[in-house]
């Protein structure tokens, strides 16, 4: 992943929230933005963007506020790029080379799911904290401590470059359902159109042999094993990001950022000398 130019991520930070402000919408720390700025009261000099969040439903936040806020974004010469889910309203967002998340969670029951599936207790967001960054002042669930704990773990504190990955995956359900129709929509036309809503992998060596019997994980997802050919495959509701958890032990990958899309069949390729930190590390097959 490529580390952000910290000066530039600072002034991108308070454009946003310069923005974000003038357009009422009220918004949050999250993820490793949060984490800098409680644990350290600065942005992580090795992050690679900058996360933030707001809740719909909740602060007056509604779709038409979220576009309203598109809207601003494009005339102040961001890139935006929105993508709609179940879980979520994710705007990406881009200035000087400085990518920005700016997640509108959708609350399922009393929960939302931050990526890659971890469950928060929407109740820490009624009443927001605030954090001083940058000499300004930010909010950020509240308390920060149990959202950073659930986020990351109780060893949050620690900083740690890579291998925090691990600590998230291993605390996420093994699969995260969403309630009410839109689900049994989604169930009955995976019924009738099962590969349309499905995706394959297949697990490679590094001289490209299938590799059999090895576990695959998508989080919130489910866990498979892969057969006799290497492969596994997956039921996804929409193309989004995912993170993938590939083998075990010395043999264990992460790849926290890859997009994947239902109807598609991709590869991974292993590589023992690379096992943190590669992402769009998976390749759609033609």
């Amino acid at each position: 992943m490529k580390t952000m130019h910290k000066g530039d991520a600072e002034r991108v930070l308070l454009e946003v929230r310069q923005l974000l402000n003038d357009t009422d919408i009220i918004f949050f720390l999250r993820h490793g933005t949060c984490l800098g700025a409680v644990r350290d009261g600065e942005l992580i000099p090795w992050d690679d963007d900058i996360d933030i969040g707001s809740i719909i439903g909740m602060h007056n936040l509604d779709e038409q506020s979220i576009l309203q806020g598109v809207d601003e974004f494009k005339r102040a010469g961001f890139q935006v790029k929105v993508l709609k889910t179940g879980f979520h309203i994710g705007v990406e967002l881009s200035k000087n080379g400085i990518p920005v998340d700016w997640t509108c969670y959708r609350v399922l029951g009393k929960s939302i799911f931050q990526y890659p599936g971890v469950k928060i207790p929407v109740q820490i967001y009624e009443n927001l904290g605030t954090v001083c960054l940058l000499g300004e002042p930010f909010s950020v669930p509240n308390p920060p401590e149990e959202y950073l704990t659930l986020k990351y773990g109780p060893s949050w504190r620690v900083p740690k470059k890579t291998g925090f990955e691990a600590d998230i995956m291993d605390s996420i359900p093994e699969s995260i359902n969403l309630e009410g129709e839109n689900s049994i929509f989604t169930r009955v036309l995976k019924f009738f159109f099962p590969r349309k809503y499905s995706i394959r992998i297949k697990i490679l060596s590094a001289d490209s042999q299938p590799i059999p019997m090895t576990e695959v994980a998508i989080a919130g997802v489910s866990r498979q094993t892969t057969d006799h050919d290497g492969s596994v495959q997956f039921d996804l509701s929409n193309e989004d990001y995912y993170a993938v958890d590939i083998g075990s032990g010395e043999n264990r990958e992460i790849l926290y950022e890859e997009i994947l899309k239902p109807g598609k069949d991709y590869f991974y390729i292993q590589n023992p000398n690379e096992r943190y930190g590669r992402i769009h590390v998976l390749k759609e097959k033609v």
